[in-house]
């Protein structure tokens, strides 16, 4: 019995090994621990996220919701990657400076290679998830840091994805008119209860068919770790992350409906309110509700106007 949320997080990889930080000729960039965000990481996680301007009129939905924060640092971690970036801009500045080109090397330093935010709004038969990402590189033009913001969106249930652009305003596959609205729900089945696994137990000695069954459902096992946490006042159990088998997930459990983002057999509203993994992903809930209502058309962004649409239709 397998129950997850999916999320959708472009993996990275550091493109050299870290390297020591070297003091140039003339040139000493200031190095420190990572203090204060920059400028673009403070509006990251405190300005709008872009579904918040799509109106309070119309249909309502109840919905589970959750909003992640956190980063991606590399699997040898943020120090490693600051260290990586700040060389990267020394040796922008000695090339610069036997050009006898002017540079500008960065004064404040971000916290993380790629920051990342993610609210998830997920009903019964359907859910969109938004991410809004920041990521930094060095503009070899004069050596400054070039941050590079992506805002987009999946919506997706049993009629497919819908993958949106909301800086480009493109929409492409199952992006149809009712935003998915009347995707079937999917079928769950609830697992055992301890009376009947020890009626199958039971019957086991007895019935090699059953014994096989309970033998086959003990192996497939369930994914989680038996232990629990409360994030933000809501009880959730950590289960093995399925992307990253050394990483975790914390599924929320309570809610009046399974959310259609998790998969398989689970009778829980399965929200992640917490995920981490090796390769230096962290992510935790900064607002979480269970049953709640919100405007319906915050699964319909690309209906909004101004979007153009290719609906394919295809499943994702």
């Amino acid at each position: 019995m397998k129950a997850f949320l999916t999320i959708i997080l472009p993996r990275r990889r550091m493109k050299r090994p870290c390297i020591a930080l070297l003091c140039l000729p003339l040139l000493c960039l200031s190095w420190g621990p990572a203090g204060a965000a920059t400028p673009a990481e403070q509006e990251l996680y405190t300005a709008p996220m872009p579904h918040a301007s799509l109106g309070s009129g119309g249909k309502m939905a109840t919905v589970h919701m959750v909003g992640l924060q956190g980063y991606v640092e590399g699997a040898q971690g943020n120090a490693a990657w600051l260290f990586e970036m700040h060389a990267q801009v020394q040796d922008c500045v000695k090339d610069k400076q036997s050009a006898g080109v002017p540079a500008h090397p960065p004064t404040v330093w971000p916290e993380h290679g790629t920051s990342t935010r993610i609210d998830t709004y997920s009903s019964v038969n359907r859910t969109i998830q938004y991410t809004s990402e920041l990521s930094y590189g060095v503009n070899h033009i004069d050596c400054s840091l070039l941050p590079t913001q992506r805002n987009t969106a999946s919506l997706f249930s049993s009629k497919g994805t819908c993958h949106i652009d909301l800086r480009e305003k493109t929409a492409h596959g199952a992006c149809d008119a009712n935003a998915q609205a009347d995707a079937p729900a999917p079928l769950r089945r609830p697992a055992p209860t301890q009376a009947q696994m020890l009626q199958m137990e039971s019957q086991a000695k007895h019935n090699p068919a059953v014994a096989a069954m309970l033998t086959a459902m003990r192996q497939h096992g369930s994914g989680g770790t038996g232990a629990h946490k409360v994030i933000l006042g809501i009880d959730c159990e950590v289960w093995k992350n399925p992307f990253e088998p050394d990483g975790t997930v914390c599924l929320s459990l309570g809610g009046t409906f399974v959310a259609q983002a998790a998969t398989g057999e689970l009778t829980r509203s399965s929200m992640a309110l917490e995920m981490t993994s090796p390769v230096g992903e962290k992510m935790h809930a900064t607002v979480a509700k269970l049953d709640t209502q919100v405007n319906a058309a915050v699964f319909a962004p690309y209906l909004a106007g101004g979007f153009r649409i290719a609906n394919t239709g295809a499943k994702k």
